[in-house]
């Protein structure tokens, strides 16, 4: 889906060459960001007793609001390495903080210590009832119903026209006055229009209940709902959604990942190079000389840097891996 939204953008692409609007943050938050996306790859790379430090420390230091996902891997590298009390307290704060924990993961809580694994069965429903109490359940259904709607947009008959236009438009030899052309951009109009009424939908409900962060919605419809943003065309240099979008940066409710994405999706529309090169352009078109730029404005968001092999540099026997291991992303809001 996302790459067939990703395509669209070239159909309303600008010719102006406008550079699209984001914030920088402040030096805390860089700072915490930069433990946390290291305590984040050590915790995926089994590097349990570092990354408990570096978790540990960044959530300790940090004086401003923790996205619940990292709370959660820092409870689950805590379990791992016996800091049984320290895992309750940011299970607890995990759930608190709208942590739903996937069936598959929950073979993962396993407390040892009598005194752990008492409080730990005598809480973790009460935190479960607090979370769920908090809810907008009729917002989480809204969203659930939107994206049921609009599945048909994601059907070969609206991607392939989607892709054709895109193809056609990038083709000064195609015809735009063809029947062909114009009954498939009909489609791609059509998706658009659809597009831009979800959109308008979900702005009324933030400016009502607030950005769809975890407290307020199941992960499932905070997905939706940040796909409609990622995927907002109207807002092509990203200049009315900038400050509700930051201000959810530094509530803990986007990761910096996601900000780069939408950010460098919004360059693209405008014929723009991305400036975070994030997984939806692709760090395989960073070259060497791009490297340290993009880094020093990843930094800015919060953002971990990238590491890429120059393409004049000798080729290894050995595949490299960075790149691909970084592109899969950090984090998962």
């Amino acid at each position: 889906m996302k790459t067939s939204l990703f395509l669209l953008m070239y159909v309303v692409c600008l010719s102006s060459l406008a550079q699209t609007k984001y914030t920088t943050v402040s030096e805390d938050f860089i700072t915490f960001h930069e433990s946390i996306s290291t305590a984040e790859r050590m915790y995926k790379n089994d590097s349990l007793l570092q990354a408990y430090a570096k978790f540990d420390i960044a959530i300790a230091n940090y004086k401003g609001a923790v996205n619940p996902g990292h709370y959660f891997r820092a409870a689950l590298c805590a379990i791992k390495i016996r800091e049984e009390f320290k895992a309750l307290h940011f299970l607890e704060k995990a759930i608190l903080n709208g942590y739903e924990v996937d069936s598959a993961k929950k073979d993962d809580i396993v407390f040892y210590n009598q005194n752990t694994k008492k409080e730990y069965q005598n809480n973790i429903s009460k935190w479960e009832e607090t979370r769920d109490a908090a809810r907008n359940y009729d917002w989480t259904n809204e969203l659930y119903a939107i994206n049921d709607n609009n599945k048909k947009y994601t059907t070969a008959k609206y991607t392939s026209a989607i892709e054709y236009c895109t193809t056609c438009l990038k083709n000064k030899a195609c015809s735009k006055t063809s029947q062909d052309y114009i009954s498939k951009y009909r489609l791609v109009k059509e998706k658009m229009k659809a597009d831009s009424v979800t959109a308008a939908n979900l702005l009324n409900n933030i400016k009502q209940f607030g950005f769809p962060s975890m407290k307020l919605l199941s992960k499932e419809a905070c997905s939706v709902a940040r796909n409609i943003l990622l995927n907002y065309d109207a807002d092509k240099k990203n200049e009315n959604l900038d400050g509700l979008l930051y201000r959810a940066l530094i509530d803990g409710n986007i990761s910096p990942e996601f900000y780069a994405t939408l950010v460098d999706r919004r360059n693209t529309m405008n014929g723009l190079a991305p400036e975070f090169y994030e997984p939806v352009t692709g760090y395989e078109k960073v070259i060497a000389k791009e490297v340290t730029v993009a880094n020093n404005k990843r930094r800015a968001i919060g953002l971990y840097p990238i590491k890429v092999v120059s393409t004049t540099a000798p080729k290894s026997k050995t595949p490299p891996s960075t790149a691909n291991k970084t592109g899969t992303g950090l984090y998962d809001y």
